[in-house]
């Protein structure tokens, strides 16, 4: 293995470290970033949501979300999405290109329920009202009426961006192949 192939796998690991390194430092850039998807007029609808999940070997991220909020049913309806991360301590943007999944698997709604139940955010999936309608009541759902979704994300590319005053560097990661790109 060459030196270059040694740098790209390093990046690329680097890259993973970094997702995994988001999930438990909440002030770190890539813990929110930029879901884009597709409205039902055809146009791009973006917004920013937390990422909760990292499985390097499977090559998947995961949110959480209220299962009635419009970006689930524009998952359901066109199902490529577009994600982006910034993160300013580093310098770096990270863009993928994803096929998105609501899971259907009811052990793993309990098993995250359970682990979120005692937050803050809890309470969003309890709302009596779907998200961005208006507000009637204060009324909130039992818990096991929660509305939480589990969004999956299999990682169909990735786009790496290092700005640095040296000059930036720039790597694509699609179909297992690590290649330089320029800036």
């Amino acid at each position: 293995m060459n030196s270059i192939d040694n740098e790209l796998d390093k990046i690329q690991s680097n890259i993973w470290d970094e997702l995994q390194s988001a999930l438990s430092n909440r002030q770190h850039g890539w813990r929110t970033l930029t879901l884009a998807t597709l409205s039902s007029d055809g146009l791009p609808d973006a917004r920013t949501v937390v990422l909760r999940e990292v499985a390097p070997e499977a090559k998947r991220l995961t949110i959480y979300t209220d299962k009635r909020s419009p970006k689930v049913f524009q998952i359901s309806q066109h199902p490529n999405v577009s994600m982006v991360f910034w993160c300013s301590k580093l310098n770096w943007q990270l863009r993928i290109q994803a096929v998105a999944k609501t899971c259907q698997n009811p052990e793993r709604a309990i098993h995250v329920w359970q682990t979120v139940r005692d937050t803050a955010g809890a309470q969003d999936y309890l709302s009596f009202e779907a998200p961005s309608s208006p507000m009637k009541s204060n009324e909130r759902l039992s818990e096991d009426k929660n509305q939480l979704c589990i969004i999956d994300f299999n990682i169909q590319s990735i786009d790496w961006l290092s700005l640095g005053r040296e000059g930036h560097r720039r790597v694509k990661l699609e179909n297992n192949q690590l290649m330089w790109l320029t800036p």
